[in-house]
C-alpha cells in the first residue's frame, strides 16, 4: 500500500488571524532566494524586497529584522517574484517555522519575540 504524506499547510502554520485584509501583505522576494512556506522574512530597506531573516549581526541591510512570516513557497532563484507575508495579527506555530540554517535556539528565541512585538505569537496550541 502506497503511503501519501501532506507537507505542512496553512492550517498547520495559522492558529488564529485577525483579518486576511488587515494582517497579510504582498512584497518581492529578492533574486537568488527559495523561500519555503513559514520562512521567517525581513526587508531589504534599499528595495523593500523581503528574504530570509539574517542572523548575522554584521548585516546592515535591514534583512536582519524579522517582519513576517512567508505563506507560500517562492522561488526566486532565477528572478524576483511575489509572495504573500503575514506582518501582524496572528497567532503561529512554532513547529511550522524556518528559521535561518545554523540559527542557536538564542537566535531562535530572538526571532519570536521581534515577530511578538510586531502583533505576531508564536505558541504551542
Amino acid at each position: 500500500m502506497t503511503v501519501i504524506e501532506e507537507g505542512k499547510n496553512l492550517g498547520d502554520l495559522l492558529k488564529f488571524e485577525a483579518d486576511k485584509n488587515y494582517c497579510r501583505e504582498t512584497f518581492t522576494v529578492a533574486f537568488g532566494q527559495n523561500l519555503k512556506f513559514g520562512t521567517v522574512v525581513g526587508m531589504k530597506t534599499a528595495t523593500g524586497e523581503v528574504k530570509v531573516v539574517s542572523v548575522a549581526s554584521q548585516e546592515s541591510d535591514g534583512s536582519d529584522t524579522p517582519i513576517g512570516v512567508i505563506l507560500e513557497n517562492v522561488d526566486a532563484t532565477s528572478g524576483a517574484k511575489k509572495g504573500v507575508v503575514i506582518t501582524i495579527g496572528a497567532l503561529l506555530a512554532p513547529d511550522c517555522l524556518v528559521f535561518p540554517a545554523g540559527a542557536t535556539d538564542a537566535q531562535k528565541k530572538k526571532i519570536t519575540t521581534e515577530l511578538y512585538y510586531r502583533g505576531i505569537r508564536v505558541t504551542k496550541t
